[in-house]
């Protein structure tokens, strides 16, 4: 492999890391300034035509206005809240549930947004669990940090199955080398998985006022373990016994009640117990502990029928603005009007607002506000989508060279070969860092995994399982996933910031799941 293009092929991610991670520019001009050089790479080296290149840039518009839709609806929704005072009821329904801010970060990041992630995905997790997470007292970064890490174990079952019904379908695969993937990317899931947890409890005691961090988060550790197994539990047995599409949903949906239930009831709490913000709660009456959470039901329903009751979800799919053979080079977008989480969001907000008897001035005060919000988001998001599109569109070029993402993979495997279980899930990560999807993750990687595989003489299903679960925790790094949950919190230039936090725990994760791939190759 010449040295040189592999060099040119990761400069646009050495560009991202030293600049917006090391260098702390702000996300806007380090991506911006990316995009320009990938652009000239693409151009010059890979002789990518101009035309494939602004196809790439209306590919990166369109698919941003789509993502920003759905950040407007999450801020849509918490500015609703906010005018019509039901943030404090809801502040107070989830102090409730337990004082204790490792518990509260637990039970709404990981249960609640695995939830969300199992009907939804497409970084809808984050735009919600982070703003509730900043009601009850949490900073905006470490809100966003806890929110990005715990959408990882759920990410491989997200959005009924996505990531792998769709995401490995190119390959037609048989179905028992299908279901043996599904298996063994619950059970790696399920063994990781016990990092989400602890990682979270030791970013909310690093940001506490303990003393003794390390003695705090051993404390933690029996509720960890009992979240951790009421978790993984239906979790992976959904996913052997009944398949990808609720995996997620159900795990989410019984270890949010059990563990709520448990934590009230100081089931295996830490005796002492730590909060981040003191906040003074009151017991609200049901009805308007009701009220002020009904937008979030709303929420889970509207996209619970459209996802899994399929005859409602077909005839939703069958309405789709595309546009395709943009500039003749054939690149198509398409877009589902009334699938996408966002109109679910603005539903749920506008049937609130006449629930909640808003007046204009509520209306106009809540949407003037959720537009500041998104407008430099929507400007970042462009280029970072864009960035992403260029590489990926990369190997439609007039050098007969492999795109910049394959190429830089293919380099990757021909140095590793024997350690590649240990490299396999890096190179999911890296799909979904540049994508910000486990799907597009699969569909961009698995056949390069599986011709690898093949190559190197290992088993196809355990390093398409390497390649799933990587690609989940990918999201933890995803520039466009930080973006949009930043913005959802209001947080400005911190991307860097968010990054170098998640990373670490991204890291641990992938090299967990290699070291199980490793230990399983061996039997």
């Amino acid at each position: 492999m010449n040295f040189i293009l592999v060099l040119l092929a990761l400069i646009p991610f050495l560009l991202l890391l030293i600049l917006i991670v090391l260098k702390r520019m702000p996300a806007l001009k380090a991506i911006f300034l990316t995009w320009i050089i990938t652009v000239l790479i693409a151009f010059f080296v890979w002789r990518v035509s101009l035309t494939n290149i602004s196809a790439s840039f209306m590919m990166g518009l369109l698919t941003a206005i789509e993502i920003i839709l759905i950040i407007f609806g999450a801020v849509f929704l918490i500015e609703v809240l906010k005018q019509k005072k039901q943030i404090k009821v809801l502040q107070d329904f989830l102090s409730g549930i337990s004082s204790d801010s490792r518990i509260q970060a637990i039970i709404i990041a990981w249960f609640f947004g695995s939830l969300i992630e199992g009907i939804s995905g497409f970084g809808v997790p984050a735009a919600l669990t982070a703003p509730l997470l900043v009601s009850i007292g949490f900073s905006p970064i470490l809100s966003v940090v806890i929110s990005l890490i715990a959408n990882s174990t759920a990410v491989s079952f997200g959005a009924a199955g996505t990531p792998i019904l769709l995401g490995l379908s190119p390959l037609n695969l048989e179905a028992n080398i299908l279901q043996e993937i599904i298996n063994k990317t619950a059970l790696f899931h399920a063994i990781a998985g016990i990092i989400v947890p602890i990682a979270i409890s030791y970013f909310v005691i690093l940001n506490s006022n303990e003393k003794n961090k390390l003695s705090s988060l051993i404390k933690t550790l029996p509720f960890i373990i009992f979240a951790w197994v009421s978790f993984v539990v239906p979790y992976y047995l959904v996913a052997v016994y009944v398949g990808p599409e609720i995996p997620s949903i159900v795990a989410g949906f019984f270890g949010l009640i059990v563990v709520s239930v448990a934590a009230h009831y100081k089931f295996l709490t830490p005796k002492k117990t730590i909060q981040i913000k003191k906040i003074n709660h009151k017991k609200n009456s049901f009805k308007k502990t009701l009220k002020a959470i009904l937008p979030y039901l709303i929420i889970i329903v509207l996209l619970a029928s459209t996802r899994i009751i399929h005859p409602i979800k077909d005839k939703l799919l069958g309405v789709n603005l595309s546009i395709n053979n943009i500039f003749g080079t054939g690149v198509s977008y398409s877009f589902l009007p009334f699938y996408t989480p966002s109109f679910y969001f603005i539903i749920s907000v506008l049937i609130c607002l006449i629930f909640y008897k808003a007046t204009k001035e509520d209306f106009l005060v809540s949407i003037s506000k959720s537009f500041k919000k998104v407008k430099l988001p929507f400007v970042t998001l462009v280029f970072a989508v864009a960035l992403v599109q260029i590489l990926i569109i990369s190997s439609n070029n007039n050098s007969n060279l492999p795109g910049i993402p394959l190429l830089l993979a293919e380099s990757i495997a021909s140095v590793t070969k024997e350690s590649f279980f240990f490299v396999s899930p890096f190179i999911g990560a890296f799909g979904s860092f540049i994508a910000g999807s486990n799907t597009v993750s699969n569909l961009l990687f698995g056949s390069l995994q599986s011709e690898i595989a093949i190559n190197l003489g290992l088993s196809m299903a355990l390093i398409l399982t390497l390649q799933v679960v990587g690609g989940a925790v990918g999201n933890l790094i995803a520039i466009h996933n930080v973006i949009a949950a930043n913005s959802v919190v209001g947080l400005k230039n911190s991307e860097g910031k968010v990054i170098r936090k998640t990373i670490i725990v991204a890291i641990i994760y992938a090299l967990v799941v290699g070291l199980i791939g490793f230990i399983i190759s061996r039997f």
